[in-house]
């Protein structure tokens, strides 16, 4: 008999197996990993855009600080020292539709605190027309979020995506500033867009 060298049919269902079954379990594991790092760096962009408000409004003199009865929004076409365009999901940054909110919190001290808002807004296409539903499906962004809450446990669950994007915070001229008075409990609001 001539001594055969290779492996059987069982050695390779059994190799096959094995793979079958740490790719079921690793596969899972890696895109979940990967959409975490991708909503992290949207989380890092929003940062990123309310340290350039906060030095645009600290340096442009036409810009009113807010006081303890004011909004100011600062939309991304305003703020400063800003280069950001696209996202982690490859979806394109609204100038328009996205902004800072600054209002002024009074401190048992009698000094007042600024507290900074962002409304982050990504979409399918560069006009955010959502003309379809596959460009709605691919909107990523941050509804009005405060500051402290990006620094949150759970702030991996702000970034949301598809049709639970607002878009709409600034375009209704009659409810303009509603979302956001109702939401930072303030009765005024100065926008710079």
């Amino acid at each position: 008999m001539k001594n055969k060298k290779g492996f059987t049919l069982i050695e390779l269902l059994a190799v096959v197996i094995i793979l079958g079954v740490i790719m079921t379990i690793a596969i899972p594991n890696i895109v979940s990993t990967l959409d975490k790092n991708k909503r992290d760096s949207i989380i890092k962009d929003a940062k990123r855009i309310i340290s350039s408000a906060e030095y645009t409004i600290r340096s442009d003199t036409k810009m009113e600080y807010p006081d303890s009865s004011t909004v100011v929004i600062i939309s991304l076409n305003r703020i400063k020292n800003l280069n950001l365009d696209v996202s982690s999901f490859d979806t394109y940054y609204s100038k328009d539709k996205s902004f800072v909110a600054v209002i002024g919190e009074t401190m048992p001290s009698g000094d007042l605190n600024m507290v900074y808002y962002v409304h982050l807004v990504s979409c399918g296409d560069e006009t955010c027309s959502n003309e379809d539903s596959d460009m709605i499906a691919k909107n990523r962004g941050i509804n009005l979020a405060r500051l402290d809450d990006l620094e949150s446990v759970d702030r991996f669950e702000l970034v949301v995506k598809g049709a639970d994007l607002k878009m709409d915070y600034l375009d209704q001229a009659a409810t303009n500033y509603q979302d956001i008075k109702t939401k930072v409990s303030r009765a005024n609001a100065v926008y710079y867009g």
